[in-house]
């Protein structure tokens, strides 16, 4: 446990220094790596780490979208191309091995590279696409982040009923309302702030559907990476972090937490949470 509140202590500055300076390149350099490391901890679950041929394509996926949102106004046609082109790639390879390598194997590989991806991508996306996305761009971690420590703690003090014992057998019923509720919490707090320390005008109801969708699909993404980890007999995908594993195992929740916040500003309108 210290060596887990130790490495938060660290890692925690260092990606709010990532957010303050998110105008700068440093912001999708900072994900693209995290994405690219993400991608060996997972080819080497699936033992493909020497598998150039599968690697090196989706390495250069992972770490290039990030950027396509940055330096482009098309973000979102570059990556759906982006994912397309690996499609069409991956099945070729399925093909020209001519059995040696088996769809299924193609099917997991070809998930796995594009979740990462584009989750990383979305991060890029919600900064650099939507309006008054430097702000907004925080609540891919704010949510996921108290999602995960509240249904922590309150699964160790109230948990009683097993979630899904056969996918994270320490994960609890009581523990996921707890998180989730202060997932919610955790949103309108955000809008406090941004109310009465930046002057904006908040949508709150937006912001409670949202930390409730987002607090849901958080555990989603947790429950996702937890299936792999436990299908393929791993206790964790990497050691990058002390005390809380690798890439994958901090930021599973991002992942799916950023496309699900993306696609929510796509709508507008009544989605606006901030103006």
């Amino acid at each position: 446990m210290l060596t887990r509140i130790l490495t938060a202590c660290v890692l925690i500055p260092l990606l709010v220094l990532i957010l303050i300076f998110s105008w700068t390149l440093a912001y999708p350099i900072a994900f693209a790596i995290l994405a690219g490391v993400a991608i060996f901890e997972t080819f080497r679950v699936f033992g493909k780490t020497k598998d150039f041929w599968l690697s090196i394509p989706a390495y250069l996926l992972a770490v290039g979208l990030p950027f396509g949102f940055y330096f482009t106004s098309i973000g979102a046609k570059i990556l759906l191309a982006a994912i397309l082109v690996y499609l069409l790639f991956v099945v070729s390879v399925t093909v020209f091995r001519r059995g040696t390598f088996a769809f299924s194997e193609a099917a997991s590989v070809f998930t796995a590279v594009v979740y990462i991806s584009v989750g990383f991508a979305a991060l890029s996306a919600i900064r650099y696409g939507v309006d008054r996305g430097a702000y907004l761009c925080l609540l891919a971690f704010i949510g996921p982040f108290t999602t995960d420590t509240f249904a922590y703690f309150t699964g160790r003090f109230f948990g009683r009923h097993k979630l899904i014992p056969e996918v994270s057998p320490k994960k609890t019923v009581e523990g996921s309302i707890g998180g989730t509720v202060f997932g919610i919490v955790g949103f309108i707090v955000f809008g406090l702030v941004m109310q009465f320390g930046y002057g904006f005008t908040v949508n709150y109801p937006m912001l409670a559907v949202a930390g409730l969708l987002v607090a849901v699909i958080s555990q989603i993404g947790d429950l996702i990476a937890s299936l792999i980890k436990r299908e393929h007999g791993i206790k964790d995908y990497g050691k990058i972090f002390p005390g809380h594993g690798g890439v994958m195992d901090r930021f599973d929740s991002v992942l799916t937490t950023s496309v699900m916040l993306w696609l929510l500003m796509q709508i507008g309108g009544g989605f606006a949470f901030l103006w």
